[in-house]
């Protein structure tokens, strides 16, 4: 229980990160104007507590070091490596929001230089998981799943943070999430139903585990796409000022459908082999 809320704190708070900061980069480059100081500062917090978030599920931390100098064949390591550079590329961006708003040039580029170094940490995440000795895990949709995340909850939460100055940036977050969103049931919910036709002892045991969450993973489905389809909706209205709450209450939706589809995804773990590599 312990481990599995602190690996969906870790995931779920810097793919989120990770997704304001692509959002916050191409709302800077589309609006010279805009500044997005609420999201970059939300970017920035939730990763540093997805950082701290990371440790509380070794066993042993000071092993984890080792790690650090297997960049060229662990996928653990690289994501070790992304995972710190983002958060403080992250971080210096805030930093100078308020210590040098007017460095507008080097925000941004440290804006899109998180982003890209951000989407490369999701990779990577996903990567250790589909390589690992868990074979329910062992598929493009964990990718899907980990990149939809990102996305999904950045773009939400970037619109909630920063309604007032996304200006044409309303409708491409509105359609960003509803495109994420039909990937990622598109390509998960038929892999999980291909997964009953399997044979092997740990994924059928991950497959009955999925059965007794069979509710949890039902509010899943239906939040993300609840929200997703609220946010599309809202979007004919240009998600105008009257409906701000109404955007935050699709952004609470899409949150909390990937974080339950996340501890979902962790509790299903059943190891055949040598687990995580």
């Amino acid at each position: 229980m312990g481990e599995h809320f602190a690996l969906t704190v870790f995931s779920i708070c810097i793919q989120a990160a990770v997704g304001i900061m692509l959002f916050v980069a191409i709302g800077r480059l589309m609006n010279k104007e805009g500044v997005f100081k609420n999201a970059v500062v939300t970017a920035t917090g939730l990763g540093i507590i997805g950082m701290l978030a990371s440790l509380l599920h070794l066993g042993r931390p000071l092993s984890a070091m080792n790690a650090l100098f297997q960049f060229g064949t662990s996928w653990l390591s690289r994501e070790i490596w992304f995972t710190a550079i983002f958060v403080g590329l992250t971080v210096v961006a805030a930093v100078l929001l308020y210590a040098k708003p007017q460095a507008a040039g080097a925000v941004t580029g440290l804006s899109a230089g998180a982003a890209l170094v951000g989407l490369i940490d999701v990779f990577a995440m996903a990567r250790i998981y589909s390589s690992a000795s868990v074979p329910v895990w062992q598929s493009a949709a964990t990718t899907i799943e980990f990149l939809a995340a990102a996305l999904s909850m950045g773009a939400m939460l970037f619109l909630v943070l920063s309604l007032k100055e996304a200006g044409k940036m309303k409708k491409i977050v509105a359609l960003t999430v509803a495109a994420v969103v039909a990937v990622q049931v598109a390509v998960v919910i038929p892999y999980f139903i291909s997964l009953g036709a399997g044979t092997g002892t740990a994924l059928q045991a991950s497959l009955m585990i999925l059965g007794s969450l069979k509710t949890a993973v039902a509010i899943k489905w239906l939040f993300i796409l609840a929200g997703a389809g609220l946010v599309l909706w809202l979007a004919k209205d240009e998600l105008s000022k009257s409906v701000s709450g109404a955007v935050a209450g699709s952004a609470a939706l899409i949150l909390v459908g990937q974080v339950v589809g996340r501890y979902v995804f962790y509790a299903a773990m059943v190891v055949s082999g040598v687990g995580l590599t």
